[in-house]
């Protein structure tokens, strides 16, 4: 769970860069960034998400986490690392964390690491890559 958001987000013309979180201007899809490892999640959703884990008795489908190395994951959730007020990231707009990067388009929110791994999220579709 995030402990702490830093109040500061430099925004410039399209870009924002700093290790706290955005939201995209429909506020369903928001992110924040903890120790590295960004979640998105998408408050609501009508794609399919993967198969739940056996083990997850908690919140599933909707929150996406993606490190600066390895592939983006589904995260079983009992929490939010989401602010709801968070800058917004517009529509044509980037967000740059360290090893991570992210667009955002009227589809939807495509982010990806330095190995271009990622993952592309929207209300109606989810895809990992």
């Amino acid at each position: 769970m995030m402990t702490r958001w830093v109040a500061a987000l430099a925004l410039l013309p399209g870009l924002a860069a700093a290790e706290d979180g955005f939201r995209l201007p429909s506020g369903n899809i928001r992110c924040g960034v903890w120790e590295g490892v960004l979640r998105c999640e998408a408050m609501q959703f009508s794609y399919r998400p993967p198969q739940r884990p056996a083990d997850c008795d908690l919140e599933w489908g909707g929150a996406i986490e993606l490190g600066r190395r390895g592939p983006a994951a589904p995260v079983c959730h009992g929490d939010t690392v989401t602010d709801p007020k968070a800058p917004v990231l517009a529509y044509g707009g980037a967000w740059q964390g360290e090893g991570l990067s992210c667009s955002a388009a009227p589809q939807g929110l495509r982010c990806s690491n330095a190995e271009g791994r990622g993952f592309e999220m929207a209300r109606a579709r989810l895809r990992l890559f």
